[in-house]
């Protein structure tokens, strides 16, 4: 039996994924590239990710079925 618990639509939730993922990868290039990001604009970037994360994961509200198009 699956139990889906879900505060957004499914859209909305892959769209957060993804926004994660692009902060990431910015993340990637604010540390390793040349000229590196600041500490401070580094730690920014990292909390802001985790916060992202933190919203997924806590994401828990019972998962009903839009009936709109396109969702």
């Amino acid at each position: 039996m699956r139990s889906t618990k879900m505060l957004h639509k499914i859209s909305q939730m892959c769209d957060k994924i993804d926004s994660i993922k692009q902060m990431s990868d910015k993340l990637r290039k604010m540390k390793y590239e040349i000229p590196k990001a600041n500490d401070s604009e580094i730690d920014n970037m990292i909390a802001q990710i985790q916060a992202d994360c933190y919203l997924i994961s806590q994401d828990r509200t019972a998962y009903a079925k839009s009936t709109e198009k396109n969702n």
